[in-house]
């Protein structure tokens, strides 16, 4: 019996699961990657940020599918946990795409948003300095902290170059030394930016204030579209 289920399946080649965790907390994880594990998939988990046009949980896959059941049994077996999907898609979402024995799953809590305004996830990541003399990374990570790192080391020993960040509220980004010496304070910008290859989408952090370490700076990363 065992055999035949295998066979009706997938031919005993499970389908795999590209799984965006970006915006769910571990035990929400671990729970939905045991259920779709129990249910035959491969499932490989990532924290990539979503296409742009995802706003609702969505599960993305090839016409080209080798199993077209697949589909139906990863979103029943979401519901069943508490996950229904509202959206299923053929093709390619943004620069995402899945071959014929993939789908990518993607999953939004109640209440979180992609569009309009950056998630707090989104905005861990690396930042790089524009439009000032200082070459400086200010590296946002997954746990609220931050690093600062100035060119030729020359900052190396200051007490502002690590902490914990925060959004203090929507669009403002607060920065605290461990030392709670030092606070900086950066307005989030998100927009479309265009160069010779393609289209960019850029978080863009503009200082509140003119801060001495690093004047006149602005601070970008980006993805291509």
């Amino acid at each position: 019996m065992s055999i035949l289920f295998c066979l009706y399946l997938t031919g005993c080649t499970s389908t795999k699961v590209h799984f965006y965790t970006r915006y769910l907390p571990t035990t929400d994880v671990s729970k939905i990657t045991k259920a779709l594990e129990d249910a035959n998939f491969t499932v490989v988990k990532n924290r990539y940020a979503f296409p742009e046009d995802i706003e609702q949980s969505a599960v993305l896959y090839s016409l080209f599918i080798q199993d077209d059941k697949s589909v139906s049994l990863l979103t029943k077996t979401l519901t069943e946990i508490g996950w229904p999907i509202q959206q299923t898609r053929a093709l390619v979402a943004g620069n995402h795409w899945y071959t014929k024995n993939s789908v990518g799953l993607y999953l939004l809590p109640d209440g979180v948003k992609t569009a309009n305004k950056v998630a707090t996830q989104d905005l861990a990541d690396d930042y790089q300095s524009r439009n000032c003399n200082e070459s400086v990374k200010i590296s946002l990570k997954d746990d609220n902290r931050y690093t600062m790192m100035f060119s030729e080391n020359k900052e190396s020993k200051a007490d502002h170059l690590n902490g914990y960040w925060k959004v203090r509220s929507y669009p403002y980004l607060e920065l605290t030394s461990l030392n709670e010496q030092w606070w900086f304070y950066f307005e989030i910008e998100q927009k479309i930016e265009v160069d010779k290859v393609s289209k960019i989408q850029i978080v863009e952090l503009k200082p509140v204030d003119q801060y001495r370490f690093f004047p006149n700076c602005s601070f970008v990363t980006g993805v291509r579209l």
